[in-house]
């Protein structure tokens, strides 16, 4: 695979990739960036076929919280 990511996106891969099932909000903390900054990461991992987003239903919480993931591609792109 021939998939060039930016110094951000990397950052947000190697991370999914290090700590598995990952929330956003957790990927803003350790990257210390914005929700917005991080999501739009996440969306360019989508289109490369790397990671995508996983809502889940958490107690406790209003709302879903949205994890991210790796797929198979992101799995082996990460072994290469």
């Amino acid at each position: 695979m021939d998939i060039k990511l930016t110094e951000k996106s990397q950052e947000v891969f190697d991370y999914v990739k290090a700590n598995g099932k990952v929330s956003i909000e957790e990927l803003t903390t350790a990257t210390g960036r914005n929700a917005r900054s991080v999501g739009a990461n996440v969306t360019d991992l989508s289109k490369k076929g790397l990671a995508e987003r996983v809502k889940e239903d958490v107690e406790g919480a209003d709302k879903p919280v949205t994890y991210v993931v790796l797929t198979a591609d992101g799995e082996a792109f990460a072994a290469a």
